[in-house]
């Protein structure tokens, strides 16, 4: 995992169940989406790029990177709420968990 232990204990307390901290994030990184959107469910009104006088492979890599980008900051917001969820087991409750499991 790209995260150490002490890096995902940071991210749970800051983001565990603060769905308003992701999306004033959101809000500060892509500040022309619409902040009440649920993450992953944005809605582009960020079409301001100016393409007039560009070729069109110009104009088209324009917007294949801003909307690259924008996928890329949405999915990052997105893996830092799961990560924020995620439950840490001991090794003694993982085994406590397994036993559990191999007696049903």
């Amino acid at each position: 995992m790209r995260f150490t232990d002490e890096e995902l204990a940071l991210i749970q307390a800051t983001f565990k169940g603060n769905e308003k901290l992701l999306k004033l994030m959101r809000k500060v990184f892509l500040p022309e989406y619409d902040p009440y959107a649920p993450l992953g469910q944005t809605v582009d009104l960020w079409m301001v790029l100016d393409i007039k006088g560009l070729d069109p492979q110009q104009a088209y890599l324009r917007m294949l990177s801003r909307n690259e980008l924008i996928v890329h900051i949405e999915q990052q917001l997105l893996q830092l709420k799961a990560l924020s969820l995620q439950t840490n087991e001991t090794e003694k409750e993982k085994d406590e968990r397994r036993k559990k499991d191999s007696t049903k």
